[in-house]
């Protein structure tokens, strides 16, 4: 495992998961400003994830994701894993520089980009979400793969759950019901739905608050309420078309092709 002497911590961000995580500089790696995650797999299923994300970003050779560096684990389940530090704030951050649709749909359209690299080696994020997307220049850098499954690979998710891996505020139906056999690509675009409901009314589209119905977010998503038009904001009826799709509480609704969603985006 990396020493603490060849570490100088620069920065402590909020726990990921079970992760610590700390901007760091490594003198004897040459390294001036990195990602370092500190964690401990405290199961089998848990490493297992552990070692899935670090393969995906090793294979990722794309400026839609950080660089892979390192990663070393240890007998007990101790892990680090160092990567490419993106100097750039949250898509939650940031949320008020989209103030125009044409602003909103390049942004989705070059994310929906950045998500095919993943999508055509046949691997669903599961977790997209303004926390887990940076936005450099007005370009989405995708980050948090901790949850992402290779659908080429068994499942590690226990059935018997009730829910399946995700963030609920954010989750596709099939994800708060556990369904693991629908989880695909069209999961993701579910999740990005949301993300274009959330830039354009600048609150969450499910949000009891503006749905008036419901008890919460995640009430709403399980009983397909939500809206695009809020107050003095109204969504043009293209882009209505477009994120209507992509929040169809069934998958088989949505997309089947991300291609022809970005041909609507006009991306």
């Amino acid at each position: 495992m990396l020493k603490v002497k060849d570490v100088k911590v620069l920065k402590t961000f909020n726990p990921s998961g079970q992760k610590q995580v700390y901007l760091v500089n490594i003198k004897s790696m040459g390294l001036e400003s990195v990602i370092m995650k500190i964690g401990k797999a405290s199961s089998l299923a848990a490493l297992l994830r552990v070692e899935r994300e670090v393969a995906i970003q090793k294979d990722m050779h794309s400026n839609y994701f950080p660089k892979n560096f390192s990663f070393e684990l240890d007998s007990d389940g101790n892990y680090v894993i160092l990567e490419e530090y993106i100097n750039a704030p949250q898509l939650r951050e940031c949320m008020i520089q989209f103030d125009t649709e044409e602003k909103i749909k390049n942004f989705i359209s070059e994310l929906i980009k950045g998500c095919s690299l993943l999508w055509d080696q046949r691997i669903v994020h599961r977790d997209l979400k303004p926390e887990n997307i940076l936005v450099l220049q007005s370009t989405p850098v995708i980050i948090d793969l901790g949850i992402a499954r290779a659908l080429n690979e068994s499942t590690i998710t226990h059935h018997l759950q009730k829910r399946g891996p995700c963030t609920p505020r954010y989750a596709s139906p099939e994800q708060l019901n556990n369904v693991t056999s629908r989880i695909d690509y069209r999961t993701d675009l579910f999740q990005i739905g949301i993300i274009i409901g959330e830039l354009f009314l600048k609150n969450h589209p499910y949000d009891p608050t503006i749905v008036g119905t419901g008890m919460s977010i995640v009430e709403n998503i399980e009983n397909n309420n939500y809206v695009l038009d809020h107050n003095e904001k109204r969504m043009s009826q293209e882009l209505k078309e477009v994120t209507e799709k992509l929040l169809e509480p069934k998958q088989y609704n949505r997309y089947r092709n991300y291609n022809k969603c970005l041909s609507d985006l006009g991306g």
